[in-house]
């Protein structure tokens, strides 16, 4: 068992768009579940200790909305028939060389040539339930050539995603990260413009508005690391109803968003790590 699954892609298609659009401003919080370490950059030092730094601006603890905007966009991706931006081989995405950018997501997210009708602006920490240095696992980069990503034609199983996981059972290595631990809240707006019904209400499910999926946000992913409740904030454009009932005409894509709830679920969640010991290492 490995800690992480996938959703099958469901392939391309040119969008067809109501020309009923609307433009406005979703103010979200971010609350923190499992410890959330998102990398600045920089390193500093705590005794003889070397650390990795959590991202901050002007001294305050943040989230970058360009890291929102990216784990966002590939839950959108999983659950609509987009073209997915990839630099992977067409045949084993399952990608069609004749995709034109012009699906559900590349207007909605932008793509080569064409502009974001998204902007996620940085969240700021607005509630600090605490910061601590963790060592945690080493990790590599990823290996599309890993067997366990392939079906038996040959391409890939899906998009991947990583199980969540109780606090308790989160990983210890060796590299020390600075991380916002739980309960703590984070709080900004993403801003969107001239998107349909329908967009927008991918836009409120796949930010998790629903209620019914937690992302993961950061480093340390595998290891339980990441796992953040979403919710909206003075909402005037009812976020949670459109996050339910996103996907309900379309029945390939409900069994892609069901797929995903499965995955993302809270109460879905490991409580044991099914992380295993092989010569004296942690791994999965």
């Amino acid at each position: 068992m490995k800690p992480y699954n996938f959703v099958p892609i469901l392939g391309a298609k040119t969008y067809i768009k109501s020309p009923d659009v609307k433009s406005g401003k979703l103010r979200i919080s971010i609350e923190v579940v499992t410890p959330v370490h998102i990398f600045s950059g920089y390193y500093n030092e705590n005794g003889n200790m070397v650390y990795k730094e959590f991202v901050k601006y002007n001294g305050k603890y943040i989230i970058p909305g360009s890291s929102l905007k990216g784990c966002v966009r590939t839950i959108a991706e999983s659950v609509s028939r987009s073209c997915i931006s990839t630099s992977q081989n067409l045949y084993k995405i399952g990608k069609n060389v004749r995709d034109r950018n012009d699906c559900i997501i590349c207007d909605m997210f932008g793509s080569l040539g064409k502009k974001s009708r998204l902007r996620f602006a940085d969240l700021e920490l607005v509630k600090n339930n605490g910061v601590d240095i963790i060592n945690i696992p080493t990790f590599y980069g990823p290996r599309p050539e890993n067997e366990n990503y392939y079906a038996a034609d040959g391409k890939f199983k899906g998009i991947k995603f990583y199980s969540h996981g109780d606090e308790n059972i989160i990983e210890k290595g060796t590299m020390p990260c600075e991380f916002v631990m739980p309960g703590s809240i984070f709080e900004g707006n993403v801003f969107y413009e001239d998107l349909d019904d329908n967009q927008l209400d991918l836009l409120c499910f796949s930010l998790g508005l629903g209620g019914d999926i937690y992302l993961k946000l950061g480093y340390g992913k595998p290891a339980y690391y990441g796992s953040v409740k979403m919710r909206s904030i003075d909402d005037k454009i009812d976020a949670s109803k459109r996050a339910s009932r996103y996907g309900m005409n379309d029945n390939d894509v409900a069994k892609n968003v069901k797929r995903l709830k499965e995955l993302l679920s809270w109460d879905k969640r490991h409580t044991k790590s099914v992380w295993r010991t092989v010569n004296n290492q942690r791994g999965y």
